[in-house]
């Protein structure tokens, strides 16, 4: 009467195969529903656990297997989603049976139809079910609005957005086909699975909520989703409420859409604008916002951090005789020994030209200065091949002062380190000079 369920069976708590045809067979009307011209099922949490010969017919199917197991929210209309899962979600100990109603559905052939339903709750040992019966009616309704029904159907399965909905319990009720796309999973997989499930941050999804208890609804919400195949998937989301008539919070539905190349074009176009295009480093105003907060953490957290200019020596005049690939080539390689020397911690930033600057922070000055010396002395060990055999060294010269939380704005530092720069070249270069 009903397939074995797996592991990956999607309702939580789910009777066994054996346990269902026991209560099934206490069903004392299963064997009149057998025998009747309507279509009727049975099902528990959703599911189908029992249809008749007459509701194989109205769902399209070859033969009962096809339907056992199914979420009977599946085959409902988009559009009739929401009123068929209150009706559903409402019954109960002072409401053992909905009024017939209007309802749309499509069948496993992609069909459109129109029937009139209703459902009753019955109880057999303590477990609770729900028998539904309806009168297809769909040779009644005008053609236009059949159609109309295929459009809409169509359009909710070709969405890019996913389009879900929830119960009461926070279980998925309705996911749209574009989940397949979006994380990897089919819609009939899902349902049944409790919503929180597929954050990768539970605390996201108690904020989700929260929002929701608290506002009603929550617009272009990010989140991370899990993909099937484990990876994270950046969505927005936006939901509401759902409401049964006495005010009383049965669910919720909204939409999801895929941001994930949005927010690494943003991430990209930021870290475009934050760089120097030839050396990779922060550029000067990104150096500067930087160092402009790390003055402002040093007025809640004091610690000793030293700002440096470094000049590259002479380099003007390798430009003028050399060109600008030459001078390309020597920012390149003083780029490169000074990241591998400073620390993660350390900001590193182009002025201008030949003109560069560091903040090492968390740093006294029997820490820095040979730091900072050693990388001059590595600089100085390099040499560069230019046109024909000319080989020239490279240097350069550092003027550093120690930041503090005065410094704001940062011009006081910068006048600092670039006086103790004039003194580094008014020595011949290729030195450092710290300001006292």
């Amino acid at each position: 009467m009903f397939s074995e369920h797996n592991d990956n069976d999607v309702i939580p708590a789910l009777l066994s195969q054996a346990e269902i045809q026991d209560l099934v067979a206490q069903v004392t009307m299963v064997n009149l529903l057998d025998q009747h011209p309507l279509p009727h099922v049975v099902t528990y949490k959703r599911r189908f656990i029992y249809v008749n010969p007459a509701a194989v017919g109205l769902f399209d199917a070859e033969t009962t297997m096809d339907l056992l197991g199914q979420d009977i929210t599946t085959f409902i209309h988009p559009l009739d989603h929401g009123r068929v899962l209150t009706r559903l979600e409402i019954l109960g100990p002072n409401k053992l049976a909905n009024p017939p109603s209007l309802t749309r559905i499509t069948t496993l052939k992609k069909r459109s139809k129109r029937i009139l339903s209703t459902s009753m709750l019955i109880t057999v040992n303590g477990q609770e079910f729900a028998i539904a019966s309806g009168t297809d009616i769909t040779n009644g309704i005008h053609r236009s609005e059949l159609e109309s029904d295929r459009n809409y159907q169509s359009l909710f399965e070709n969405m890019l957005d996913v389009f879900y909905r929830t119960d009461k319990e926070k279980r998925l009720t309705l996911v749209g086909p574009a989940v397949t796309k979006m994380l990897g999973y089919k819609p009939e997989d899902v349902l049944g699975l409790p919503a929180a499930s597929f954050y990768v941050d539970p605390n996201k999804r108690e904020e989700v909520v929260a929002r929701i208890a608290r506002d009603g609804e929550i617009k272009d919400f990010q989140v991370d989703l899990k993909h099937k195949s484990g990876y994270p998937v950046s969505v927005e989301i936006s939901s509401r409420a759902i409401y049964d008539s006495e005010n009383n919070v049965i669910g919720v539905e909204g939409v999801f859409r895929d941001v994930t190349e949005q927010n690494s074009m943003k991430e990209s176009l930021q870290l475009l604008a934050a760089t120097d295009e030839l050396t990779g480093i922060f550029n000067r105003r990104e150096f500067l916002r930087n160092a402009e907060m790390c003055v402002k953490k040093l007025k809640r957290h004091p610690e000793t951090s030293i700002l440096a200019i470094v000049d590259l020596d002479k380099f003007k005049q390798i430009n003028d005789d050399f060109g600008h690939l030459s001078g390309d080539k020597i920012l390149k390689i003083f780029t490169e020994i000074f990241k591998r020397n400073l620390r993660e911690t350390d900001i590193f930033g182009r002025l201008g030209g030949d003109e560069f600057s560091i903040i090492l922070q968390s740093i006294d000055k029997s820490t820095a200065q040979p730091l900072l010396e050693r990388m001059l002395s590595e600089l100085r060990s390099k040499s560069l091949r230019l046109r024909g055999d000319v080989q020239i060294n490279i240097s350069a010269s550092i003027g550093a002062t120690f930041l503090t939380s005065e410094d704001h704005p940062l011009n006081t530092a910068l006048a600092r380190a670039d006086q103790a720069l004039y003194q580094a070249k008014k020595h011949g270069g290729s030195c450092l000079v710290i300001y006292d």
